[in-house]
């Protein structure tokens, strides 16, 4: 068995570094060492795995080995519950089984109409000629759309209190990187309470379970995925339970619209850095498009909007780190893996590893083509995760991204805020820490 390799203790300045871009920490491992490293902290170690080859055994052929995170089993539990996202092992291939129908392709197709006509109507409420803040903008629209997908029309108070209790979710995970000082320094706003973050989380269960017992009064008259979830059986014939239900359709919303609305946020700011390659972009949308709101048919003929898209994950993955617990001793790679040891895999570090992207810090679309996919390892790109735990909406945020990306592009004259400080701020996605602030002509 081969000895894992230490990392060296962190400088003062990778120390300073790291609390001011806490990504940095995962990106340190591919610094030093190819495939697998450790570093210590305190009584506990945290292991690294920083080649594909390595990375797809943990995800997929030796993927029973491990189980999800503390953070996920324990932190985030009051969000999650046991969701897709945070359960493990017999229960989770059940809930997965019992859910997989609602997103099946297909019944993605259906809501792409319902995705560009909401575009539309959000970006008709756009200012002009002034600067807002573009990340806030999609977030409000891709909670619309995931919650009319899901649940149909919902009122605005209800969609306005999901809203509230999901900002004060995410910004309680992202004060979490750094110490509760410099962030009030940075921001002039102080931490959020783990009461507010309690208050948040039962509001965020009470709303939906509200709309949920309203759907329960009213059955058969939907074609929602609430409905979907709600109409699933198993083998045996039996469906969710109702916390299942409620913890499945808190992990939709916040799966659903968070990540789409950060890869179109960072897209956005890529390409208005970009002026070639939005011009080119421009040229491909409005050729295929011209004046009509996008559909499904249309996306075959978008490829470099798929690219841009592709392009912006990779620089800028929305999940960007993914941590697993070792269950037992396991051997990865021909290194030992204690039992109840952490590993951490990043997307982040990954994406911009130099031995799989040549220039890997350019933001160049026109790399994805067939060829560059077909000879990429398999997990050097991995936005969605893999294995079997592959996000399972995986084609809808894609779906949703390509129609949004498109519309935006040619609703007019975009430009950046010259004076503005773009920062990571890594929460359970990774976000820009002030937003990215816009103006259109």
């Amino acid at each position: 068995m081969i000895a894992v390799p230490e990392l060296p203790p962190m400088t003062r300045r990778e120390q300073l570094q790291v609390l001011w871009n806490p990504v940095r920490f995962f990106q340190r491992p591919h610094q030093y060492q190819p495939e697998i490293a450790r570093f210590a902290m305190g009584d506990t170690a945290l292991y690294f795995l920083t080649h594909p080859r390595l990375i797809e055994e943990m995800l997929v052929t030796k993927q029973k080995f491990f189980q999800k995170d503390a953070f996920l089993k324990h932190t985030s539990h009051a969000v999650f519950g046991n969701g897709l996202l945070a359960n493990d092992g017999d229960f989770w291939l059940k809930q997965r089984r019992l859910a997989q129908p609602a997103f099946h392709r297909q019944r993605i197709a259906h809501y792409g109409d319902t995705i560009a006509a909401l575009t539309h109507e959000a970006l008709n409420t756009l200012p002009t000629h002034t600067y807002f803040n573009i990340n806030a903008f999609l977030m409000d629209m891709t909670l619309e759309i995931i919650t009319v997908t899901l649940f149909g029309n919902i009122s605005q108070g209800h969609r306005t209190q999901i809203s509230h209790a999901l900002d004060t979710i995410m910004e309680h995970f992202g004060t979490r990187s750094i110490p509760e000082r410099i962030w009030e320094q940075l921001t002039r706003r102080p931490i959020i309470s783990e009461t507010s973050y309690r208050a948040a989380t039962h509001d965020l269960d009470t709303v939906i379970q509200d709309i949920i017992d309203a759907r329960r009064q009213q059955p058969d008259q939907h074609t929602d995925l609430l409905q979907m979830l709600l109409d699933a059986r198993d083998d045996d014939g039996n469906g969710m339970s109702a916390q299942q239900l409620l913890d499945e359709c808190k992990t939709t919303i916040l799966a659903g619209h968070e990540t789409t609305a950060l890869t179109l946020t960072w897209s956005m700011w890529l390409l208005l850095k970009h002026p070639a390659v939005l011009s080119k972009l421009t040229r491909e949308v409005n050729d295929v498009l011209g004046e009509r709101i996008p559909g499904m048919s249309d996306l075959a003929a978008l490829p470099y909007t798929e690219q841009v898209i592709r392009e912006s994950m990779r620089l800028y993955p929305p999940a960007y780190n993914i941590s697993r617990e070792s269950i037992q001793d396991v051997d990865i790679g021909g290194y030992r893996i204690p039992a109840h040891t952490e590993v951490s895999i990043s997307q982040f570090a990954m994406h911009r590893d130099p031995r799989w992207y040549a220039d890997p810090l350019t933001f160049r679309p026109e790399r994805w083509t067939e060829e560059f996919k077909a000879g990429l390892p398999k997990f050097a790109y991995f936005p969605f995760g893999g294995g079997p735990r592959l996000c399972i909406g995986q084609q809808f945020a894609m779906i949703e991204a390509s129609i949004i990306l498109a519309m935006l592009v040619r609703h007019g004259t975009w430009r950046l805020h010259p004076w503005q400080l773009i920062s990571l701020q890594p929460s359970i996605t990774l976000r820009p820490r002030y937003g990215v602030w816009v103006a259109v002509d």
